[in-house]
């Protein structure tokens, strides 16, 4: 009886997925090339009417080089210690 009911939830689960993908395949995609070769004008004239967004690829040496704050006590918020370093920790304890 409990292998019943588990086969009837499998069968469930993959008609459920069964489903989804045909949903998946039967969505229609847009390409913008249909043949033939394109000026780069209307390239951006079809993306465009689609409205997509061409993306740049601009590499600049800021963007790409991270600097990180300096160290600083978390207990007194200086610049020439850390905190476990910290004098105002031992006057505390």
């Amino acid at each position: 009886m409990n292998s019943g009911v588990l086969l009837v939830e499998e069968n469930r689960q993959l008609r459920r997925e069964n489903e989804r993908q045909k949903k998946k395949r039967a969505k229609k995609r847009a390409f913008i090339a249909t043949g033939g070769v394109l000026t780069t004008q209307e390239g951006l004239d079809r993306s465009q009417a689609t409205n997509i967004v061409p993306e740049r690829e601009e590499v600049t040496e800021e963007a790409t080089i991270k600097t990180r704050a300096p160290r600083t006590c978390s207990m007194c918020k200086s610049l020439l210690h850390t905190a476990r370093t910290c004098p105002t920790k031992e006057v505390s304890n």
